[in-house]
């Protein structure tokens, strides 16, 4: 397929905005990104999650004994990098001479918010494929006790109560936006990455609040921060490349490799990631992220 630039004559003053889904939710997982990574596609990385040291001690210095000294365990997961993203573009002389006036804006950054699309769709494949445990009625009226319950179910089961997100699919962001009695609250979302930080609708009974079109329809998932490892590693750029490095798009780690195909007289842009997502399993089980849906109308 040929390129279609806009020639001078074409372009506004102001573009508008392109028609896409925002990336949104690989910024609330558990979050790992190297550059110039030695493995291969395939490769497994673990991720930690957390350190237990164990319960506190009391020290009875009437008894005449010493302090139990107590091991450190590291808890972590396992992330395959099963997937080799990429986003390639071939350039030919006369469009790179004539239509492309600035490479970074034109190429690789779409390049880069192509393969970071894709990227959330692992994270939201994770989401999807988790059981439902809460229902909410027909017409998501008790929308609000199904959180609430969701919410108790991550208390019991020792989640931290910071880095709680609430991602909800189109369906069940209406039914919190038209709550009658406003129950979602402002928050600040300075701290945050751009795309998450408008995607944020609110807080409510301890959960941020956000809405993905990549979630599947009529439904939820509540869940922390360290529910969802997600990876993602910039491979070496290889020798004989024109030119390469590793660059940053959203935290993802990739990788940007351009040369010169000479027997078709063009450039060629690459932009590229290996990347793996996965849940979380505390003892075997998911307890970290709970996944709410709308049950279907009698």
């Amino acid at each position: 397929m040929v390129n279609q630039f806009l020639t001078p004559k074409q372009i506004a003053s102001a573009s508008l905005a392109a028609l896409e889904a925002q990336t949104v939710l690989a910024a609330t997982t558990w979050r790992d990104a190297e550059a110039d990574f030695r493995g291969k596609q395939g490769s497994v990385v673990t991720v930690h999650t957390d350190t237990i040291v164990g319960e506190a001690r009391e020290f009875d210095r009437a008894a005449g004994q010493p302090i139990v000294v107590d091991d450190v365990q590291e808890i972590g997961v396992d992330v395959k990098l099963d997937k080799y993203l990429y986003k390639g573009v071939n350039l030919p002389d006369e469009q790179l001479t004539l239509n492309v006036r600035d490479f970074t804006r034109q190429i690789a950054t779409p390049q880069a918010k192509s393969v970071a699309r894709r990227i959330e769709t692992l994270v939201a494949a994770q989401m999807n494929a988790l059981p439902s445990t809460l229902t909410m009625k027909p017409d998501g009226s008790d929308v609000h006790a199904v959180m609430i319950e969701a919410r108790a179910r991550l208390n019991k089961a020792g989640v931290p109560l910071d880095d709680r997100f609430f991602a909800v699919s189109t369906e069940v962001e209406s039914l919190l936006l038209n709550d009658p009695l406003k129950r979602l609250i402002p928050v600040d979302a300075s701290g945050s990455p751009a795309a998450l930080r408008e995607a944020i609708i609110g807080r409510l009974y301890g959960f941020t609040v956000l809405p993905s079109n990549y979630l599947a329809d009529r439904s939820a998932v509540a869940y922390h921060r360290s529910g969802f490892p997600l990876v993602t590693r910039s491979l070496e750029v290889p020798a004989g490349a024109t030119f390469g490095q590793s660059i940053t798009y959203n935290g993802f780690a990739l990788r940007l490799v351009r040369d010169y195909d000479p027997a078709f007289q063009q450039d060629r842009s690459v932009v590229s990631t290996l990347a793996g997502a996965d849940v979380t399993k505390d003892d075997g089980q998911v307890k970290r992220a709970l996944r709410l849906t709308i049950a279907p109308a009698a």
